[in-house]
């Protein structure tokens, strides 16, 4: 992985020869300039412009020179007397003026172009030694040498601003780093820079002249017919190709060619470039190979393997967690035919619609269903998908199978515990009581506060304390038995304060308190009940503690005490147990989905870490940010997994310094699945007040988790255009957070007002009804208090909960 930051070597070139300007003279120039040899200006070392002055005193050099050029040709035709032969003097001073004109610009050439006119007209034309012209003829023939010597040096000019500006583009081409090579239509090299030197280490000389393919010995990433062919339709090619150097080392290059055509657009030849990639595809191969081992490892442990299925085509494949969940050697190639055997038999009509849904209208898929291992096992598998269409008419889904076999076993489990708490509540024989006693333990922690350590004392001295205490002690349920053992006719007689039941026998009160201040586990003891109509009953008493405030109390009259003694001990065993997984059954009913989160997404981020990688020029950037979000999302699952453990292992909630925004958009992660489901829209309003709260992070997000879930099984009840579910949070003054989820569902019935966040009411067929009171119990623990109404500003219901800030916490 600390190949991630590396970059392509850069391979520092030698300057070429001769870049490195002479020094010159004036006389140099001008010998160079008559025998050809004039170096081309350097692009890396530029000439300096010279000043008005410097360009004055070379003109007058150049014309000085120029003046005794022509006088000396003058001077030596006269001598050889060639009067007779005018065509040798024009020839002479064109030379001169070619010459010249060669060693400056417009100006050199136009003066002694009419400084050649002027000797011709005087030494060689008729009437000699005279600036008259004799006839028309030699009229024409002066200004036809004035003319062509115009054009001639104009010519001379051009070319030589040809030869400059090739020169300076070869020299260009030798700067770059990259090869460049130029072929011609039988693919043999004719250029070979100096970029292509270094890197495949033949010469130019060398190479000119020689195939490109037999040289270089090049592999194609196509038949290199199909790419000639496409270069030569679309203008150009670019690809990558594997080729060979003079001592034999491979190397990678990304190729880039262009078609260089004729006039009439016919194919002549083609300019290749080069760039060294060598360095970069080997840090992309270790870096792949690294990346599949994480990602093979990071599947075996969630048990998720990846999937790619070319609808198109029909070819499948998948990872090697893949192989191990369907129970296939990695040796056979995976097949829809393959997947199918495996389908439980009463699922495969299941998956057969599910593939043929997502083939024929392009769409994701989500779904559970079985399978039947030849050993007569059964999994359960998660499947999600999403299409691709890399090409058009070429529909691809790329996806995962979660095995999700044990925490399906492990939610079932809890299901079942929920289900058989009620019934045992409902229906045992003996007498049942769930009692709220969070406010008796607020006047508990009220009295420690102030120093109280010894409850019995502290009671004879304020017996009043005992009458508060029985009067704060709420039933909120009694069972069947109860109903008949103290002679009513509902179960809503009996609710409501306990305070009336101990009359004859406030000493047993006493008793309870005292267990209950000195934080003992179970009470028993036989004593006296009053009831509904004024029957003294014995019993024997026993209650339970469990968390967040609820108490299970058990009243078996003495008659039957021997009969039901065993049954007795067990029972206590059984709520003591059932307590405590109904409390985690709660915080914990939406873990199979919250842990599959994700973990399928370390699968996704790393599907789309190879495929960033696949990319010609791969973004190791978005590679390191998707490991981070896979190390981050393990991280999480991990928490999860550590959380539930906590809670199994009656563990104290850890109370942490939690900011409300953060704590939300956490609970909605776990909900994207349900909310993109169900078609829901999720807006979240926060102010900027909000204050921190102190709160064990998990079970506040399961109250968020548990308000949007009702809210959106709600809806779905109703057909409303619309679904929307708004979470808000203000601050009550500073000194509290407000927190309210508002739905557009069809709000809450009137009658249902007062009982929404009762234990086992529910208006839904399925539901338990612990939900709610689960969230006013962990709120309540908080030290904040849960309510409901119908004030959403969607027109549906509002639940609402407010938990003290952080800094009255820590007063």
């Amino acid at each position: 992985m600390k190949q991630i930051g590396r970059t392509d070597t850069i391979v520092e070139q030698p300057p070429p020869v001769g870049l490195k300007p002479a020094p010159t003279t004036f006389i140099s120039d001008f010998v160079n300039a008559l025998l050809g040899t004039k170096a081309a200006p350097s692009m890396l070392i530029p000439a300096a412009k010279p000043s008005l002055n410097e360009h004055i005193r070379y003109l007058a050099k150049l014309w000085s020179i120029g003046f005794v050029l022509m006088a000396s040709a003058t001077w030596g035709m006269i001598k050889l007397q060639t009067f007779d032969r005018p065509g040798t003097a024009v020839l002479v001073y064109l030379l001169v003026i070619v010459f010249l004109s060669l060693m400056d610009g417009m100006i050199t050439s136009a003066l002694f172009s009419v400084l050649g006119v002027i000797c011709l007209d005087y030494f060689f034309t008729a009437p000699l030694y005279s600036f008259e012209i004799g006839s028309t003829q030699d009229m024409v023939a002066l200004a036809t040498f004035l003319v062509t010597s115009f054009a001639i040096t104009t010519l001379v000019r051009r070319a030589r601003y040809f030869g400059e500006t090739q020169h300076e583009q070869a020299t260009l081409l030798d700067l770059t780093p990259d090869a460049v090579l130029v072929l011609d239509a039988n693919r043999v090299i004719t250029y070979w820079n100096r970029g292509a030197e270094i890197l495949f280490g033949w010469t130019r000389d060398e190479a000119v002249g020689n195939g490109v393919h037999r040289l270089l010995k090049t592999v194609y990433p196509a038949p290199l017919d199909e790419i000639v062919e496409i270069s030569k339709r679309t203008g150009h090619w670019e690809g990558e190709l594997v080729q060979t150097t003079r001592d034999g080392a491979q190397v990678f290059v990304a190729s880039k060619w262009i078609i260089r055509r004729d006039a009439r657009g016919n194919p002549i030849g083609t300019l290749q470039s080069n760039t060294d990639i060598t360095t970069r595809k080997r840090t992309e191969e270790a870096l792949l190979k690294s990346q599949a081992a994480y990602l093979s490892e990071a599947q075996r442990l969630s048990h998720t393997g990846s999937f790619g299925w070319n609808v198109t085509t029909g070819d499948l494949t998948w990872s090697e967690e893949s192989f191990r969940i369907f129970g296939y050697s990695q040796a056979i190639r995976p097949t829809l035919d393959l997947v199918l055997a495996r389908v439980h038999p009463d699922d495969r009509l299941l998956v057969r619609n599910e593939l043929n849904r997502a083939a024929a209208r392009e769409e994701p898929l989500d779904f559970e269903h079985r399978l039947l291992m030849p050993d007569g096992s059964v999994k359960t598998l998660h499947v999600v998908a999403r299409p691709s269409v890399e090409e058009p008419g070429r529909f691809r889904l790329i996806g995962a199978v979660m095995d999700v076999t044990q925490h399906k076993i492990a939610y079932d489990a809890l299901e079942n515990s929920e289900l058989r708490y009620r019934h045992l509540f409902k229906f045992m024989p003996i007498s049942l009581w769930k009692l709220d006693v969070r406010r008796l333990m607020e006047m508990f922690d009220e009295l420690k506060a102030t120093g109280v350590t010894d409850l019995p004392d502290y009671l004879a001295g304020h017996p009043e304390f005992l009458t508060r205490a029985m009067d704060v002690m709420v039933a909120e349920e009694v069972n069947e038995a109860t109903v008949h053992m103290f002679g009513a006719t509902n179960q809503e007689e009996l609710l409501g304060s306990i305070g009336r039941f101990f009359k004859a026998r406030p000493d047993t009160m006493g008793r309870i308190l005292k267990s209950r201040f000195d934080g003992e586990e179970l009470f028993e003891e036989k004593s006296q009940l009053v009831t509904l109509d004024g029957r003294l009953i014995d019993v024997l008493l026993t209650t339970a503690r469990t968390e967040f405030g609820v108490t299970l109390a058990s009243l078996v009259e003495l008659t039957d005490l021997v009969r039901t003694q065993e049954t007795l001990e067990r029972l206590q065993f059984e709520f003591a147990h059932a307590a405590r997984v109904s409390t985690l059954g709660e915080l914990t009913a939406s873990i199979a989905h919250e842990i599959n989160q994700p973990l399928g997404a370390i699968a996704t981020n790393c599907q789309a870490s190879l495929r960033w990688l696949d990319r010609p020029e791969p973004d190791l950037n978005e590679v390191r940010n998707l490991t981070r979000r896979s190390v981050s999302d393990a991280r999480r699952a991990a928490e999860i997994i550590a959380r539930v453990r906590d809670m199994a292992a009656r563990r104290a909630p850890e109370r942490v310094l939690v900011s409300p925004h953060e704590l939300i958009l956490e609970a909605l992660q776990f909900l994207r699945h349900e909310v993109e489901w169900r078609g829901v829209n999720v807006s979240h309003v926060f102010s900027a007040s909000a204050p921190p709260v102190l709160g064990d992070r998990t079970l506040l997000h399961q109250v968020i988790v548990n308000l949007a879930v009702n809210a959106m099984q709600a809806m779905a009840r109703r057909s409303e255009a619309e679904r929307r579910i708004t979470v808000r949070t203000t601050s009550l003054d500073g000194v509290a957070l407000r927190c309210s989820v508002e739905d557009s569902g069809p709000g809450i019935e009137p009658d249902h007002m007062s009982r929404v966040f009762d234990s086992f009411f529910t208006t839904k067929e399925s539901g338990m009804g612990m939900g709610l009171s689960i969230c006013r119990s962990i709120i309540e623990a908080h030290g904040g208090r849960i309510e409901a109404d119908n004030g959403s500003i969607h027109g549906g219901a509002r639940f609402s909960f407010s938990l003290p800030a952080a800094s009255t916490m820590l007063q």
